[in-house]
């Protein structure tokens, strides 16, 4: 009945209040099969004991028919991130830390383009967790993953093929000159849905430019990588196209700057793009054609 439903903007609410029944008789079926109303009600209210009053920050959509909304106690620095499909049914329900860092105030020295050309999206990028799921780890906080999309969809045809991904065998490109000081070439591409962390970072390429910051661009297509170690790069070098590789379920480009050769070592820097504009996630991004 409508009058016990919870509509999106109001979730928050509902949530403080203590609402958990309510909330999850509107969970998708898939979301109740995996998770039993008493487990989830534990679950919430472990969660939002001592929390304070959740209010809504940000909402995006990153495909179509399903929105995002994430909601926020600044008393206690939770987060929740909620997802609700065109119907009004909960898809998703995310608990997790509301984290600022020092480090947002930081940029790169070295200005940087986009490692591509023509119109990509931003999957994963921003100065949060809600925008970029890499945030909370150092090593990787101010990554992005970019895939591409066509008439809102990342792929067409049968999703269970590689070559149906828009961004699969994309070109990508130096985002700035630099001195290439690490390659992996042979990593098979992985068949969608599927990943491997036997080589989280599947096949990759790390550019030095300077100032101690190193660009990397990873899980990239097996045999594709044109550059040795060693190679100089200008800007827009073509260097090896988009694949599937690593920690990668369906084809899309990874791509961050970090103070140091090692990734895991190495502390990721917030980037200043030479397009002035900082992307974040929904986005689309034109990048640039070398002339």
């Amino acid at each position: 009945m409508a009058k016990d439903r919870v509509f999106p903007e109001e979730f928050g609410y509902h949530f403080s209040e203590g609402n958990f029944k309510r909330i999850y008789n509107q969970t998708i079926r898939d979301f109740r099969l995996s998770m039993r109303e008493d487990e989830f009600t534990a679950a919430a209210s472990e969660f939002n004991d001592g929390a304070g009053p959740f209010a809504l920050k940000r909402t995006n959509q990153l495909e179509p028919g399903i929105k995002r909304y994430q909601w926020v106690a600044e008393e206690s620095g939770r987060m929740i991130v909620t997802a609700f499909n065109n119907e009004g049914e909960i898809v998703g329900i995310q608990f997790d830390v509301y984290e600022k860092f020092d480090t947002d105030r930081e940029s790169t020295i070295n200005s940087y383009r986009v490692p591509f050309t023509g119109e990509w999206f931003v999957l994963w990028g921003g100065t949060d967790s809600f925008l970029n799921y890499h945030y909370s780890h150092k090593h990787q906080r101010y990554a992005y993953d970019f895939i591409k999309k066509v008439d809102g969809s990342a792929f067409s045809g049968d999703p269970g093929e590689l070559l149906s991904y828009h961004a699969y065998g994309e070109e990508v490109v130096a985002p700035r000159a630099g001195k290439v000081v690490h390659v992996i070439k042979d990593v098979e591409d992985n068949a969608p849905h599927r990943m491997s962390m036997v080589s989280p970072e599947g096949n990759c390429i790390i550019l030095e430019h300077g100032y101690d910051e190193y660009t990397m661009l990873a899980h990239l297509r097996e045999h594709s990588i044109t550059v040795e170690v060693g190679d100089e790069v200008e800007w827009g070098h073509k260097l090896a196209q988009c694949g599937n590789s690593g920690a990668s379920d369906t084809p899309h480009l990874h791509f961050h700057v970090m103070n140091g050769s090692h990734p895991y070592e190495s502390d990721s820097i917030r980037i200043q793009f030479a397009e002035g504009r900082e992307p974040k996630q929904g986005d689309a991004v034109k990048g640039r054609m070398r002339i």
